[in-house]
């Protein structure tokens, strides 16, 4: 999916990786193969196949500043993401603009259905107060996609992806 934060995401490190084929077969893909863009890659478009590892170009630095840097990325997390039991960031950030944001501005930060909850600390996670289903998930996910097409004609686009039968 290409995962990423802070300005970097696996694009710019990944060398290669091993697949497990849909038919059982183990090939490895180059990062160009992979054809990475915003929170997706040929793998997710595909479907099927499971990454088995991966070969990664990292640069080299000092490891206290690396050490500085990595408490200051958990600090803000700590501060803009929800604790505890969550599904992450659930939809890619649409051009030029906020999923979280057009959430808050839909009035839905906040919002329960059954034990999932859309974050009052960042509307653009779910998180499970207790008792979760994924069918509590689903509508939030669902409440939102409306709310957010009806008040602001913006179609948000899922960063999570959903398994099996729905």
């Amino acid at each position: 999916g290409n995962a990423g934060a802070h300005g970097g995401d696996m694009a710019a490190v990944l060398v290669q990786t091993r697949v497990l084929e849909p038919g059982g077969e183990v090939t490895v893909w180059t990062a160009e193969r992979l054809a990475y863009s915003y929170r997706s890659s040929a793998l997710k478009r595909l479907g099927g196949h499971v990454v088995l590892d991966a070969t990664l170009q990292l640069r080299a630095g000092d490891p206290a500043e690396l050490a500085r840097r990595a408490e200051g990325f958990v600090a803000r997390r700590k501060a803009t993401q929800p604790p505890g039991a969550s599904m992450g960031s659930i939809f890619k950030n649409p051009p030029g603009d906020y999923a979280g944001r057009l959430i808050e501005a839909a009035g839905l930060k906040g919002v329960q259905v059954g034990g999932a909850q859309i974050s009052p600390v960042h509307a653009n996670f779910i998180v499970n107060v207790g008792g979760a289903t994924a069918s509590d998930v689903r509508a939030l996910i669902e409440m939102a996609r409306e709310r957010v097409q009806a008040r602001f004609g913006v179609d948000l686009e899922l960063e999570i992806e959903l398994i099996g039968a729905w």
